[in-house]
């Protein structure tokens, strides 16, 4: 399965939805654009899109309403530990009041992971930021037991969206 991800304004990429409205494509957007997330097991119709393979995927999405999109550089050398970081993770997110499901997504270029998490609202995604359960996904950060910085080739980076 392959995760294709187009940004643009708001505009262009509803207009670009409609075109292709038999396609299985969710809208996102936010103050600052819009982008276009598009998962098919063939070619996209996107003519500028950054690639994803699905290195993990739980929940199914009935209409989410807000999506978070975790940006995470890792360094080519080292996408081995961090996907099997990943691949052995608490799984915790994706069992919790209003979370739809868990798309993380292996770039096929130098391009950031992305963590995707999708929730009927973002107040569900906030409640799961102050929970127990946040905290123990969350616990070796920063720690000797967490992935070392020396990993990463940037600074991870949120970006949240309302699913249109």
């Amino acid at each position: 399965m392959n995760i294709y991800v187009t940004y643009g304004t708001y505009e262009y990429l509803t207009k670009l939805k409609e075109e292709h409205e038999k396609e299985e494509i969710m809208l996102f957007s936010n103050a600052d654009g819009a982008a276009l997330y598009h998962e098919t097991s063939s070619k996209t119709f996107f003519k500028n899109a950054k690639k994803y393979e699905l290195l993990d995927n739980k929940g199914t999405l009935k209409d989410p309403g807000f999506v978070v999109l975790n940006h995470i550089p890792v360094e080519e050398s080292e996408r081995a530990v961090f996907e099997d970081r990943f691949k052995n993770r608490a799984g915790k997110v994706e069992n919790e009041p209003g979370c739809q499901g868990i798309r993380i997504l292996r770039p096929i270029r130098n391009d950031p992971y992305i963590v995707a998490t999708f929730w009927d609202e973002e107040k569900d995604f906030k409640n799961w930021q102050s929970s127990e359960a946040y905290g123990e996904a969350h616990k070796n950060r920063h720690t000797s037991k967490g992935l070392p910085k020396t990993i990463f080739s940037g600074k991870p980076y949120l970006k949240t969206y309302q699913v249109e």
